[in-house]
Parts: structure tokens; sequence; C-alpha cells
């Protein structure tokens, strides 16, 4: 598929020195609309000793599974460049086009260079990420276990929900059911993108399957809908 990103003029800003002990150089996500398809990265360098002029670059990224790639966009693949001797070297640059639902990162290559061009030092830095989508969680669950408790025909069943999203999620509601059969709703209060808990839930012993399932109302907004529930089979349960 072709890619059309488009490249907005950007403004580049001469600025005194700053006299703090902040790194050198630094990049930041100024904007990131949903409306405009856009994202505006911010990128600032300083003067190093025996540098000059200073230049940068943007490199536009694109998450592609677990990994950054970068993209083809015309415009970014110039320089700019300060004035010399100034103290400080700000750019800012807008990119359009962006696809829905993708993730997309600045990554700007920095150098310092001499009075006579000679190269005094260099260095890169990645923005954060602009989600060309509101970010929602995912919830997932797992039937992990079963054992026995000491009520007879009682067996205490193991789930696991999980945040697989990029927001966090409160009151998160877990059932269990067990041959088809609901026998208990638990709520969890938050979890955060990433986090997991692990739930014992009782109910009779299973004789067919086991299932779980999160949200089963359906009123946390989730990036997927089609991953909150899971079922075991009782042969599959670990139970002593």
């Amino acid at each position: 598929m072709v890619r059309r990103l488009a490249i907005l003029v950007a403004l580049a800003v001469a600025a005194p020195a700053a006299a703090d002990a902040a790194a050198p150089a630094s990049v930041k996500l100024a904007d990131c609309s949903l409306e405009d398809s856009s994202a505006e990265f911010y990128a600032r360098m300083r003067q190093v000793d025996g540098s000059e002029r200073m230049s940068m670059r943007f490199t536009l990224l694109e998450k592609r599974l677990d990994h950054y790639e970068p993209l083809k966009a015309p415009g970014l693949s110039r320089w700019h460049r300060s004035k010399p001797g100034v103290g400080a070297f700000g750019f800012r640059q807008t990119v359009r086009g962006l696809q829905q639902g993708g993730i997309y990162r600045a990554r700007v290559s920095f150098r310092w260079h001499s009075d006579d061009g000679e190269l005094v030092e260099r260095t890169r830095r990645t923005s954060p990420a602009c989600r060309q989508f509101d970010a929602v969680p995912n919830l997932t669950t797992a039937v992990v276990g079963a054992e026995p408790t000491k009520v007879p025909g009682v067996t205490r069943y193991l789930l696991r929900v999980s945040n697989e999203g990029v927001a966090g999620a409160a009151d998160v509601q877990v059932r269990l059911s067990v041959d088809g059969a609901v026998v208990d709703t638990v709520k969890v209060a938050s979890l955060d993108p990433g986090e997991e808990r692990e739930l014992a839930v009782r109910g009779p012993h299973c004789t067919g399957t086991a299932a779980s399932l999160a949200d089963p109302e359906g009123v946390i907004v989730e990036s997927s809908e089609g991953d909150n529930g899971d079922t075991a089979g009782c042969a599959e349960l670990r139970e002593p």
C-alpha cells in the first residue's frame, strides 16, 4: 500500500543558551491529532564545548509488531542547520497523513560542528509515541487451574485477568461459568496497562468445561472485544 505522508513547513528557532544541566538535545511530542491524522514533534539542542554550528534531522518511525521501523516521507531526509554561534537551536516538525490505528515516534539525529566544519559530537533522541487511536484498555482472561477445597463438591478455580491495552481499566468484572452455568462474578478495582491479577473463585466440581469472561456486561470500551473470554476443559485443569 502506498503511504502518503505530508511534511509541513517547520519553525526553526534560535535562542540564548540555557544555564542548566539538562542534556544538550531532546525531542518531545508536541501534538498528536486523531482528527487531522497528524503528529507534531519539537526538537531542541544546545551548544557543546568546541561547537559553532548545530544540525538535526528527523526520521519518522512506525510501530510494527514489537519494534519500530523508519518510514520514507518527503522532507524528512534533509538536515536542518542553525545559524553560526547561536546558543540553542529548535525545530518544529509536523507530519500529516498518518494511518488510523498506527503508532508513530520521531527519531532525531543531532550533530555539532566546529567553525571549520569538523564534527564535534553526535547523538540521537526518540520522542514519545503518537497513537492514532483512542487509548483504551484490552482485557483478557484465562482459566489457569482448579484445586479442591475442604467442602465436598466445591472447587476453587484460579483465574487470571490481564489488561493488554494502553489505558487503565476500573471496576473490571470477571465471571466464572462451570459446565455452562454462571457461578459467580467478582470485581477487580483497577488494572493498569500491562497489569495482571490472579483470582480464586469457588464453584461446583467441573465435569465438562470451566470458562472465564471479563466485562461480561460489555460496559468497558476496549481495543478488542473478541479476547475477553477463555474456556478450559476439566481434564486440562491442574486438580490434584
